[in-house]
């Protein structure tokens, strides 16, 4: 097993690594928010957002959960990685054969007849792209991988110039960006990635192929669950309200995005070394420290967010989308909940415990489904936020206590629910216009203050890494 500062210095790494790729990749998205709500209007992007959520249910039944299984079972020490790759493009080929089938079927619903194809290529590409840039992680090719990821996201952002700036195709164009994006990643993964010699060196394994996918079947259902939670308010609110407040209410989704960076270049790396330290020795202190220092950084960036929404609402977006700020600070506590059952949830994947990822979402799918059919139809936007911040507070709850049973973690419950506390009630006032400025201040204030220890702690390890790679230099 790798020394206690080794354990510190590969995550630092694999998080710089996966932050260089995500930072830039999530700048350009988030860049591209103005383009969409300036050159296509409220129904075009709703259209397009229709597509894509309909699109998030389908491909945990055509990739059978297989996106976590390949990095689960490509790190083990048990099992050789071109084996899981075999086994895993085997298992998305038939699940990409059935999504062909069913596209007529697709079609039948009115508001994607025109979109049936569209949908389908992009379940496809997407079932093809993740598992070779998941395989790529297991690997521990993270340089490669960052590299892709930013190809990826910079061939988005010029064919959505061409095609939907310069040729006008609106949702046609949206679509199609990320269709090509995904096809260029698909073809330079296997290519400069060893995805081909690999396959080449595989071995069938008929064993490996049932354990992969009893592991995965649970993640069906939880890929499920988090397409309710993800997508189904945004389809009850096009269908419940109209096109235009969907659209509206996408752009206030992608506000939360902030947090997502953080969460998604943390996750990545934290991933692995969950993985590699629970087939270790599984040194508590280690996941003590960094759940102080993660948790710290997640409320922080939600309180800071939160306080300059409505200004920066009122200069990011289009006209027309100018009312969709005051759905964003809930919408970023709820971004919040879920960083923070991201971190457990790691544990899941290290414990080869995926039925408790399956129980934790379908609580959350629940919550949200039952919350959007009840407050929708009384205050429109509003039962959708509610729902979706809701949903991610009873995972973050369940995750934490599931993981708690089974490892000893040495977390102080009382000041992180008062850490849930704090953001929550910021976010409400902000949201209704309430002296949003004082509110803001005071609860940073208060934040500061409860978690001063964290905060000494993650600019004493902050300054450390400054002073490491200095001294490297």
């Amino acid at each position: 097993m790798s020394s206690s500062k080794g354990k510190y210095q590969n995550l630092v790494k694999n998080t710089i690594i996966f932050a260089i790729g995500n930072i830039g990749s999530k700048l350009i998205l988030f860049l591209l928010v103005p383009l969409y709500t300036n050159y296509m209007t409220t129904d075009e992007y709703g259209i397009a957002d229709l597509v894509f959520n309909i699109g998030q249910i389908l491909v945990p039944f055509c990739s059978a959960g297989v996106y976590a299984t390949v990095i689960r079972f490509g790190i083990s020490k048990d099992t050789r990685h071109q084996d899981v790759l075999r086994n895993a493009l085997l298992i998305i080929t038939c699940g990409s054969a059935a999504m062909l089938l069913i596209s007529p079927l697709v079609g039948l619903y009115h508001q994607l007849t025109e979109w049936k194809w569209y949908l389908c290529a992009f379940v496809i590409t997407d079932l093809y792209s993740w598992v070779e840039m998941n395989y790529l992680k297991a690997k521990e090719q993270n340089k490669m991988y960052t590299a892709l990821s930013v190809i990826r996201t910079l061939s988005l952002a010029l064919c959505n110039v061409l095609l939907i700036a310069v040729l006008h195709l609106g949702a046609r164009g949206y679509l199609l960006s990320t269709i090509i994006s995904a096809v260029i990643t698909i073809v330079l993964a296997a290519v400069f990635g060893g995805l081909y010699c690999d396959l080449r060196e595989s071995r069938r394994d008929n064993a490996l192929l049932k354990e992969m996918l009893i592991y995965s079947a649970p993640l069906i259902l939880n890929g499920i669950s988090w397409w309710i939670i993800h997508s189904s308010d945004k389809l009850m609110v096009g269908f419940m309200i109209s096109a235009s407040a969907l659209g509206i209410y996408g752009v206030a989704g992608k506000i939360p995005s902030v947090i997502n960076v953080i969460v998604s270049i943390f996750s990545q790396a934290w991933d692995i070394s969950s993985i590699k330290e629970v087939e270790g020795n599984s040194d508590t202190r280690f996941f003590n420290n960094i759940f102080s220092v993660y948790s710290f950084m997640v409320f922080s960036v939600s309180l800071l967010t939160v306080a300059f929404t409505k200004l920066f609402m009122s200069v990011y977006v289009g006209p027309d989308f100018a009312s969709a700020w005051q759905y964003v600070p809930l919408l970023l506590v709820s971004a919040a909940y879920g960083a923070i059952s991201t971190y457990f949830a790691s544990f899941f994947i290290a414990l080869k415990k995926s039925r408790l990822s399956m129980y934790s979402t379908l609580i959350g799918a629940v919550v949200n489904i039952l919350l959007n059919l009840i407050l929708i139809p009384f205050i429109g936007v509003w039962g959708a936020v509610i729902g979706t911040v809701v949903a991610y507070a009873a995972i973050a709850v369940f995750n934490t206590f599931a993981v708690l049973r089974r490892i000893k973690l040495n977390i102080d419950l009382t000041r992180y629910f008062i850490n849930f506390t704090i953001v929550l009630l910021q976010a409400v006032l902000v949201s209704v216009d309430f002296y949003g400025a004082v509110v803001s201040a005071a609860a940073i204030i208060v934040f500061v203050v409860l978690n001063f220890g964290s905060a000494r702690e993650f600019c004493t390890k902050g300054m450390n890494i400054v002073k490491h790679r200095l001294k490297k230099q």
